[in-house]
């Protein structure tokens, strides 16, 4: 299997020092996110945009999708697996049915509001999750599926579709 699917960009080169690395993942998040609108379905799609005091001057969105909350700090750190997928979010929101990702809808929880639609690159073992809120979606995560609790757990999710 190859590190990329024929249809989207390289995964992000993440080598080098950290303030290095930061402008390059955060370059790829404001071109696609800020300065060119990202879609799915024909509707806009929106990220949390507030910026945390200690969010080194970058929406919170942006930090969601490049990195992992520390189970025992708290902190949330970069998840590298995660981060060199970046480039891949934008085209996989706006990419017509294709085989190679999922595409479905999943009730969250008991109220209307808590319906998702995931956006899972199986065989590569990338996921999205958008919500859609009026004549919008909101991102609401991006992440690498690195255990296969989750996998089952999507799996099952997927089953169970609306």
């Amino acid at each position: 299997m190859s590190d990329s699917p024929s249809f989207l960009p390289l995964m992000l080169n993440l080598d080098g020092e950290w303030p290095a690395i930061l402008d390059r993942l955060y370059a790829v998040f404001v071109h696609d996110f800020k300065e060119t609108k990202a879609q799915h379905k024909g509707l806009r799609v929106i990220y949390n945009g507030a910026v945390l005091p200690d969010g080194l001057g970058k929406e919170e969105g942006f930090w969601h999708v490049t990195g992992r909350k520390d189970k025992d700090t708290g902190e949330r750190l970069l998840d590298y697996p995660r981060a060199t997928r970046l480039p891949w979010a934008k085209p996989i929101m706006a990419s017509p049915e294709r085989p190679e990702i999922k595409i479905w809808q999943y009730k969250e929880g008991s109220s209307d509001s808590g319906v998702r639609t995931y956006l899972w690159l199986e065989k590569y073992d990338y996921l999205l999750i958008l919500q859609k809120k009026k004549n919008v979606y909101y991102w609401v995560t991006a992440f690498y599926v690195d255990y296969e609790g989750k996998k089952t757990e999507l799996r099952r999710k997927y089953e169970n579709r609306l």
